[in-house]
């Protein structure tokens, strides 16, 4: 590969693992503000105070605290100003990768209340991951 444009062959092959290296990033990012654009467009854009409210009537405030710190790191300090709403989908509103909310957080739920996090009830099928529903999930505890 070098050879037909004139360079050392591992000079191309280093080339080439950084400018797919380039797109990748270029692409990961275009996604992510894709989808975050999509989420802001649709819904309001709520402070602590008014998440904590919205979640109120369905989700302990422990919880909802939890969730709010849990999030917000994944959203704030980027270009977009995101905080997390209780009707966003884990999956499809919110660039926070799938491992971090189905295997971290409950593994820290599970660690702040004392309990073995393989003691969590199974969650509900008929669910969608919304954050509402993770508060619910969280709030039904360890299962005995």
């Amino acid at each position: 590969m070098g050879e037909l444009v004139g360079i050392p062959e591992w000079l191309a092959a280093t080339l080439f693992v950084l400018l797919f290296i380039c797109v990748v990033g270029v692409v990961a990012w275009r996604n992510s503000s894709r989808q975050v654009n999509s989420t802001l467009a649709r819904r309001a854009n709520p402070d602590q105070e008014e998440f904590l409210a919205l979640m109120s009537p369905h989700v302990s405030t422990e919880a909802s605290e939890f969730l709010w710190h849990a999030a917000l790191p994944y959203l704030e300090g980027k270009p977009w100003n995101l905080t997390p709403h209780p009707d966003d989908s884990l999956v499809d509103d919110l660039p926070i990768a799938d491992e971090d909310w189905s295997m971290e957080w409950p593994l820290e739920w599970a660690a702040e209340r004392g309990f073995h996090e393989s003691n969590r009830p199974d969650w509900p099928d008929d669910w969608p991951p919304t954050i509402r529903n993770y508060g619910r999930w969280l709030d039904l505890g360890p299962e005995s």
